[in-house]
């Protein structure tokens, strides 16, 4: 299996160079096409002759199968021309141009940067980036600092400005490394649009690369259902029903091509090549499902439930304890019911900084129903789930319901009447079960209110368009309420 720039990220080491090792002869970054190995490369596998030996054939075979004779170069001339044709780099001309007595190509190489990040108190207490860059920080370490706490920033003024320190980042988020660790490294991947390498040794690296080069599983893959939706985008097609062939057990491929299948060949690409997908990325529309803040944040939500889930789990093994961290993310707070109503409540806060007037239909109703599935899934978790002092730190609806009225999500939803009028079935079910599980009795009177209100409009009926594609949201006036079920969140 070739070498990726991902995967060459589990060799580096704190101490060692920043500059990421070098790929073995032969091998190509991911999205970069493979120049053949040269025939000396060949040759030098496959003859007799000892491993002290330094002659190598003079003949040389290029990228694009050319054979060219070096005899007559100088030998670091040779060496040099030997390296480019083992590790041709990855270019790519833009234009070409004439002007008087002379010919111009302009092209690009594709360099990759390293950014370390390590704890305040380490031999590299700041950000480094590979570029050794003489008077940080350097471009690369501020536009991940500034993606990063776009990410990780909960309950922030959007118009307030950050105080930026020397190293490229706000002194608001303390030290990078502690505000990724709180936040958890995968929650921050899927928000990057970036790929989670497992670590040394973690379960998920022990998988068989040929099984992962067929597919493995993928359907847990935030970039599978961004592919999903920039795909059904194009197609004009609600991404929950396009090509269900293809996406509800996605497979990578052992090659990229799907002979007879234009759409899976794409679907794979943009799987294979990040600057594929940053670029068709780049050409959706604002009101496309792939930009719609609220599919994101409800997928946030999946994510970390899922995670405490593997969590309360791994506490019912023998060999586990609450301060085995997971692999899965550097050391920080467990995914336990604290941190999990930390983002829950920062996604609410999310939302509710997104919400207007302004918005179309579609993202009024893509709120509406992550804001509802949330209050569905906590009215769901009144249980223990793991061990912790008290209810409040092992019981999640206790926490964000039951101990204390904090208007949670029903405040949102009565500024989203309209939309939440598409789901006022699930209200009415999560009514019926704050009042078994017990309230604070001010919420429940909020969470009365608001049903009661929903009862009250005309009824509604949604186009069976899917989650926020194509038309999704459009409303047409009903005849009655037979349709409530069609309307309940998936």
């Amino acid at each position: 299996m070739p070498t990726t720039p991902v995967a060459e990220l589990r060799q580096l080491s704190l101490s060692g160079s920043m500059s990421p090792p070098p790929r073995p002869r032969g091998s190509s970054s991911r999205g970069q096409p493979k120049g053949d190995v040269s025939s000396s490369d060949e040759e030098s596998d496959s003859g007799s002759s000892s491993p002290e030996d330094d002659e190598e054939p003079t003949v040389i075979r290029s990228p694009s199968k050319l054979m060219y004779r070096i005899d007559g170069l100088e030998p670091n001339t040779r060496a040099a021309v030997r390296d480019a044709f083992r590790e041709p780099p990855n270019m790519a001309l833009h234009f070409c141009v004439q002007r008087d007595n002379l010919y111009a190509f302009q092209m690009t190489e594709l360099v990759y940067h390293t950014i370390r990040i390590t704890p305040a108190g380490s031999a590299r207490p700041y950000p480094q980036c590979s570029c050794r860059n003489t008077s940080p920080p350097c471009r690369h370490v501020l536009w991940l600092m500034d993606r990063l706490v776009k990410q990780t920033g909960y309950n922030r003024d959007p118009n307030a400005p950050l105080n930026l320190t020397p190293h490229g980042y706000p002194e608001e988020i303390g030290h990078p490394f502690q505000d990724i660790s709180n936040f958890h490294l995968d929650l921050l991947a899927d928000s990057l649009h970036c790929e989670l390498t497992p670590t040394p040794g973690s379960q998920d690296d022990e998988s068989d690369d040929d099984d992962e080069e067929e597919g493995g599983d993928l359907s847990d893959s935030y970039r599978v259902q961004e592919a999903r939706e920039l795909l059904a985008s194009v197609a004009a097609s609600p991404p929950e029903k396009y090509r269900p062939d293809i996406f509800d057990k996605p497979r990578r491929g052992k090659k990229p091509l799907k002979r007879g299948d234009l759409e899976c060949t794409v679907f794979r690409m943009l799987l294979d090549n990040n600057e594929f997908f940053n670029y068709f990325l780049s050409l959706a529309r604002p009101a496309d499902p792939v930009n719609d803040p609220f599919r994101k944040l409800d997928r946030r939500f999946s994510r970390l439930r899922a995670d405490m889930a593997r969590y309360s789990a791994s506490l019912a093994r023998p060999q586990s304890s609450p301060t085995t961290p997971s692999p899965r993310h550097p050391p920080g707070p467990p995914c336990d019911v604290p941190w999990a109503a930390h983002h829950i409540l920062g996604i609410t806060s999310l939302i509710r900084a997104q919400i207007s007037d302004a918005l179309p239909d579609s993202q009024r109703i893509s709120a509406a129903r992550s804001l509802v599935r949330i209050l569905s899934a906590v009215a769901d978790s009144n249980h223990d789930a793991h061990p912790g002092p008290t209810p409040r730190d092992r019981n999640l609806y206790v926490r964000l319901i039951a101990d204390q009225d904090q208007d949670f999500v029903v405040g949102l939803l009565v500024e989203l009447l309209d939309a939440a009028a598409h789901f006022q079935h699930n209200l009415h079910v999560v009514l019926d079960k704050v009042k078994v599980h017990g309230a604070p009795p001010s919420y429940v009177t909020k969470l009365e209110d608001l049903v009661g209100r929903l009862k009250s409009l005309p009824p509604v009926r949604t186009s069976p368009t899917g989650r926020g594609g194509g038309g999704a949201g459009s409303k047409r006036r009903g005849g009655g309420g037979q349709d409530r079920d069609t309307k309940r969140v998936k």
